[in-house]
């Protein structure tokens, strides 16, 4: 049939706008993406690259959106995780630092093993992808990770070459034994290269778990907390860390060592060029490199030489990606965690990140795609973390350790340690009060866990 011409215009305005409409519907129909919410507790140059990862990963797909916040340090960070999971709200990834592993072992119900969590969504994972320190700390006994291993770090030396040389000592040859550190600590404040020759962070990691580990020392039963609940602290009577708190005491005299805070306040000291030396996380390099005006180097952490078979490897620093649990937490939202946790790891993220910050790459193939690329040949000094962690000689208790309350027991050994410092108690009475205090809240935690 013949359609009248003053038909026509208005049939060709009916067929447009059927058409827009067909075109739109899809549009107005389409899923919002299933948002991931993953909590960090780093700030800085890792905590906006990591923000980065999150915004990078949102522009390959459109099917999640991760928002990455940071929710305060890992203490509080915690705190406020185990509210909101009270609360029926947790977040789904949370970063967590190695000490709060324990803790986070006994929240029964309210973690999900990670490679549960990609076993669920349907992606290859290989635990033994992860470099070995990694794997055996965030690792259950069958081979399953709890959680991902992400910033991975352990204790270094930092030194400022240019006050080295100022000093009269071999730029080139940075101190491998305490005794050299001293030594050294002690020419730099005598020659005025610096207003301090030695200062740490982290006191507790870095003079108690991480000097523990490079001597192979035990500081608790049960194999450092790995075996069990009714771990006890063994820290009274051992010559070796008693040895270790009296030499930074006598050190302060001369300002050879300065003590810098609990945390990582000491990086200051260090990065201003007011003291020489510094212990600190490995993943301290970049914010160094970025605002230090001096040369300097990496060495590994000093040991103590009459300590049969030291050096041994230090142990394992850093954080991991925990998943929580929720009760109406959906299958799709598991899904967008697992791709983001794999976009994590990947090769790509991996390096960039290691190369960035100075943390560690997490996984064999970065470390291996770092190495084939010569980055490692290019900067001297970056792989003396993973010579630190892999290189050096295992032991017994160069595993780490697991004891739950842990963020509160370096507290307490911060609080002695700082009375021996200012001269109130003597470093034997120091660990013998850290003991008795340590061992006070293991036990109320194990009522409350066990």
């Amino acid at each position: 049939m013949r359609v009248p011409c003053s038909f026509r215009p208005l049939r060709r305005a009916v067929v447009t706008a059927l058409l827009g409409a067909a075109v739109a519907l899809p549009a107005a129909a389409q899923p919002r993406p299933v948002e991931i919410q993953m909590w960090m507790g780093l700030t800085g140059q890792g905590g906006e690259l990591l923000t980065r990862f999150g915004e990078d990963f949102n522009k390959t797909q459109s099917d999640y959106r991760v928002v990455v916040s940071f929710k305060g340090q890992y203490p509080e960070q915690r705190a406020a995780a185990v509210a909101a999971f009270r609360a029926g709200n947790p977040p789904h990834i949370m970063q967590m630092f190695d000490a709060g592993s324990g803790d986070m072992m006994q929240a029964k119900g309210a973690v999900v093993p990670v490679s549960e969590v990609f076993r669920r969504a349907g992606l290859q994972f290989n635990p033994a992808d992860f470099i070995a320190p990694a794997q055996g700390y965030y690792g259950l006994p069958n081979g399953e990770l709890l959680s991902m291993p992400f910033n991975v770090s352990t204790t270094v030396l930092f030194y400022n070459k240019d006050a080295f040389r100022k000093a009269g000592l071999d730029a080139e040859k940075p101190p491998q034994t305490w005794p050299q550190l001293i030594d050294a600590a002690k020419k730099i404040r005598s020659t005025n290269a610096a207003a301090c020759g030695y200062t740490t962070t982290w006191m507790a990691w870095v003079m108690l778990e991480q000097f523990a580990s490079r001597h192979n020392i035990a500081f608790g039963t049960q194999g450092n907390g790995r075996g069990g609940l009714d771990a006890t602290l063994q820290l009274a009577n051992n010559k070796v860390l008693e040895r270790q708190l009296q030499t930074l005491v006598d050190m302060q005299k001369d300002k050879s060592f300065d003590y810098g805070g609990r945390s990582n306040d000491a990086a200051a000291k260090f990065i201003s060029g007011q003291c020489a030396m510094l212990t600190q996380s490995s993943g301290g390099l970049g914010a160094i490199e970025r605002d230090a005006k001096f040369a300097f180097g990496t060495a590994q952490m000093p040991h103590w030489p009459d300590v049969q078979g030291a050096p041994f490897a230090t142990t394992i620093g850093g954080a991991s990606l925990w998943v929580f649990n929720a009760p109406n937490r959906s299958q799709a939202e598991f899904r967008g965690v697992a791709q983001f946790l794999n976009y994590l790891r990947s090769d790509k993220v991996m390096t960039e990140w290691a190369k960035t910050t100075g943390f560690l790459p997490a996984t064999n193939s970065a470390f291996k795609a770092m190495q084939d690329e010569g980055f490692f040949a290019k900067n001297p000094g970056r792989d003396v973390p993973i010579l630190s962690l892999i290189g050096a000689a295992k032991g017994e208790n160069t595993n780490g350790y697991r004891f739950g309350r842990w963020t509160e027991i370096r507290d307490v050994f911060h609080e002695e340690v700082e009375k021996a410092l200012q001269g109130n108690q003597s470093p034997a009475d120091a660990l013998r009060n850290t003991e008795r205090r340590g061992n006070a809240l293991l036990r109320a935690f194990e009522r409350t866990a066990g």
